[in-house]
C-alpha cells in the first residue's frame, strides 16, 4: 500500500558489493583512434541511409508499375525469342560435400538472396516478389567451381580456377546431362530486341530525379538497348541490390518473367570464366519432354538419377525427405 515502508525478511541478508577491479588502462592516450563522431552525425548518417533506400525502392516500384502494365508482353517477347530442344552433356555442377546426397536439388537456390536468375528468401517479402528456384550448372568443372566457390580480386595473378581451388572445404563435381525443351540464349544480343523494345518506353518519374539530386545520386537512368541489357543481367556485383536495398537485380527481375513464360532454363556465360553456364527451372518441366539425369550411379539406391515432367517436385525436397521415401518404396 502507499505510504509504507518496504518490508525485508530477516532471514534474508543483502548481497555484498562487489568491488570492481581497477581499470589499469584508464587515462592513458589512444595510439590508434579508429573512429569517431557525434550523436548528431550518427543521427545524421542513420537518416540519410534511410532516404538512400526510399530512393531506391520508389525507383524500383515505378518500374515495377510500368513491367506490370506490361507483363504479357514482356513474358510473351522472352518466350518467342527462345530456343528449343537445347541439348547438353557432361555439364558439371559443384556442391559441398553436405549435399551430394540429393545433387538434383534446387533449394540451396532460395537461400539468402537467390541466384543470378531466381529470387531467394532474403529479399523483402511482397506479392510481386514470390520466391523460385533454380538449378545452376556449367559446361567445364572449373567453371562450375568458380561460380559455386568464388573468383578472384581486382588485380589478382590467380585465375578463377586457381582461387576456386583454394576453397578449404569438401565438395563434389556432379557430371549432369539433360534436354530442355525452350531455352532463352542469353549468350546472343539478338534475343533481347523484343524485350527491349518494351522496357525502352519507360519513363522515370520527376520526383525519382529530385531525390536522386538531393542525396547526391548519379542521374537515374535506363536501359534502352540489347547491350545495355546483357551486361546489366551478367554483371558481376549482381548482388550489390539485393544486399543494399533489399530488392532483387535486374537479372532476378528478367528470371521471374522467363520462369512465368514457361521457360525450362536461361543460357548465359559466365562472368568469371566467360565459359557457358546454365539456369535451369525444373518447376517448368510439368507437360514437357525436359529432363536432367545424373550421368554416373549414385552411391546410395534412393538417391534422385533424373528429374522431369513426373518428378520435378522432388528437386524442392530435402535428402532426408528423399532418403524416408526412397527407403519405403524398395
Amino acid at each position: 500500500m502507499a505510504g509504507q515502508k518496504p518490508i525485508i525478511s530477516p532471514k534474508v541478508k543483502r548481497a555484498s558489493k562487489i568491488k570492481k577491479p581497477p581499470i589499469k588502462d584508464m587515462g592513458k592516450e589512444v595510439a590508434d583512434l579508429l573512429e569517431q563522431g557525434s550523436l548528431t552525425n550518427l543521427q545524421k548518417a542513420k537518416q540519410l541511409s534511410q532516404d538512400y533506400l526510399k530512393h531506391q525502392w520508389d525507383f524500383y516500384s515505378e518500374l515495377a508499375f510500368q513491367r506490370n502494365t506490361i507483363a504479357e508482353e514482356l513474358i510473351d517477347s522472352i518466350s518467342e525469342s527462345c530456343i528449343e530442344d537445347y541439348q547438353f552433356e557432361s555439364w558439371q555442377r559443384a556442391l559441398t560435400w553436405k549435399y551430394t546426397n540429393h545433387p538434383l536439388c534446387t533449394i540451396g537456390s532460395l537461400k539468402q538472396y537467390g541466384g543470378r536468375f531466381n529470387i531467394g528468401e532474403n529479399i523483402s517479402p511482397s506479392s510481386a516478389l514470390k520466391t523460385f528456384s533454380a538449378f545452376y550448372i556449367a559446361e567445364d568443372q572449373p567453371t562450375a567451381r568458380a561460380e559455386a566457390f568464388g573468383s578472384p580480386r581486382v588485380g589478382s595473378s590467380l585465375t578463377p580456377e586457381e582461387i576456386s581451388l583454394t576453397n578449404k572445404r569438401s565438395y563434389a563435381c556432379i557430371s549432369i546431362s539433360g534436354s530442355l525443351d525452350k531455352v532463352f540464349d542469353l549468350t546472343k544480343k539478338s534475343s533481347l530486341t523484343k524485350f527491349v523494345r518494351l522496357i525502352s518506353k519507360f519513363k522515370i518519374p520527376k520526383p525519382i530525379y529530385e531525390s536522386a539530386t538531393r542525396l547526391n545520386l548519379p542521374t537515374p537512368t535506363l536501359i534502352n538497348s540489347s547491350t545495355l541489357l546483357m551486361e546489366s543481367l551478367l554483371a558481376s556485383d549482381w548482388r550489390k541490390e539485393p544486399a543494399q536495398a533489399d530488392i532483387p537485380a535486374n537479372g532476378q527481375i528478367f528470371g521471374q518473367m522467363a520462369h512465368k513464360a514457361g521457360v525450362d532454363g536461361i543460357l548465359f556465360k559466365s562472368s568469371k570464366t566467360r565459359k557457358l553456364c546454365l539456369a535451369i527451372y525444373p518447376s517448368n518441366f510439368a507437360n514437357g519432354n525436359s529432363y536432367i539425369q545424373l550421368d554416373d550411379e549414385p552411391p546410395e539406391k534412393w538417391i534422385v538419377k533424373k528429374i522431369d515432367s513426373g518428378n520435378f517436385k522432388l528437386c524442392e525436397k530435402n535428402a532426408d525427405e528423399i532418403q524416408l521415401k526412397g527407403t519405403l518404396n524398395l
